[in-house]
């Protein structure tokens, strides 16, 4: 931050919101953009430790470097847009102006003029000289002007992060969710690093055996760290490369508990983390070596308990058949015998009752 005065009658301030924290507006010294913020920025121009003002005439806020600038007066009423209420009178975007005349006291003192425009809006080519200027008369019937300069510093912080699977033992540098043990995985983020090229680091995270899988921080022992490469004006990126050994260990992970590792950006100088919701996952369904064999080995081993059990039914019901027939036969010919040694009334008794027992079916 920078401060230019020519004497101490007006002061701009850099003020940043939180949905929060409405009623407690943070004063800051420079601006950390973090595009998912929902916060807002506001510059502020107000007059600072005037005891001797009799009139204000106006107050003006303006970029030294840039295209906005805003107004407020109490001496033309004509003008009606920038009349004792904040006007922006630059042909800028995004902008919104903001401030308050006041009406409560004689000399309006207490005026203040500003612009507001949402933090992810700005990225680091928004660094800009802000002057306010002010022009009033005091009780001595003496012109008197206010002049500040102040700089707004912007820090980006990463906006996004890509990643690449790789199977490196393959020697084709191939996508692959589907792995073996023995395989080494080529792991690759690419983090946007916003304007931050020093004290920046990726960390690497990997889901543990223990815990219910949770992920924990994770060094293979071989890695590729890149140098952060300027892209644009004032933004970089880096890329950190990470070998893994898939293990058998791996193989004997449940549904539940896969094999996967996450990446994001640490930025340790603020001790700010890339938010939960952009940081990557690396997910691999791990398969043992023989594990196609095995596969195999089962459907055959169904496939033949399946055809034993039909083939064992097919015998089995033609046993029956044969033990039934030979059965009938045997009882046919007992039949046989014992019919030629009866006498001839127990033939004629047995033919009576034959006949009655017809008779009665047929009724």
């Amino acid at each position: 931050m920078a401060v230019y005065s020519q004497d101490n009658e007006v002061q701009i301030e850099f003020v940043r919101i939180s949905d929060n924290r409405l009623n407690r507006p943070q004063i800051v010294t420079e601006l950390i953009v973090d595009h998912l913020s929902t916060d807002i920025f506001q510059v502020i121009c107000k007059l600072n430790n005037v005891n001797n003002l009799k009139t204000l005439k106006w107050i003006i806020l303006s970029q030294t470097d840039g295209h906005l600038g805003l107004r407020i007066q109490n001496f033309d009423s004509s003008h009606t847009k920038s009349y004792k209420k904040p006007d922006l009178y630059s042909n800028v975007l995004g902008w919104t102006a903001i401030g308050r005349f006041d009406k409560l006291t004689s000399n309006s003192r207490h005026t203040t003029l500003g612009a507001s425009r949402p933090v992810s809006s700005f990225n680091c080519t928004d660094a800009r000289k802000y002057q306010c200027m002010s022009f009033f008369v005091d009780y001595n019937s003496k012109r008197r002007h206010g002049d500040i300069h102040k700089e707004l510093n912007i820090q980006v912080t990463p906006a996004d992060i890509k990643k690449e699977m790789l199977d490196e033992s393959s020697g084709r540098y191939e996508l692959t969710t589907i792995v073996h043990v023995g395989q080494t995985l080529r792991l690759q983020c690419t983090a946007n690093i916003g304007s931050f090229k020093t004290s920046v680091k990726m960390v690497w995270m990997k889901s543990s055996l223990q815990n219910g899988g949770q992920l924990a921080p994770f060094s293979s022992g071989k890695q590729i760290v890149q140098e952060p490469k300027a892209f644009g004006s004032c933004e970089f990126d880096m890329t950190d490369t990470l070998f893994y050994n898939v293990s058998q260990e791996d193989a004997l992970r449940t549904s539940d508990n896969d094999l996967q590792f996450q990446c994001f950006v640490h930025i340790t100088s603020i001790d700010w983390k890339t938010p939960e919701k952009q940081r990557q996952n690396f997910h691999f369904l791990v398969y043992s070596n023989d594990e196609n064999t095995l596969i195999q080995n089962e459907t055959k081993t169904k496939e033949i308990t399946a055809n034993t059990t039909i083939m064992t039914g097919i015998i089995g019901g033609v046993c029956a058949l044969v033990i039934l027939g030979a059965a009938g036969m045997f009882w046919k010919r007992k039949y046989a015998y014992q019919g030629v040694q009866k006498t001839a009334a127990g033939i004629l008794n047995m033919f009576v009752s034959f006949r009655r027992h017809s008779k009665h079916t047929k009724t």
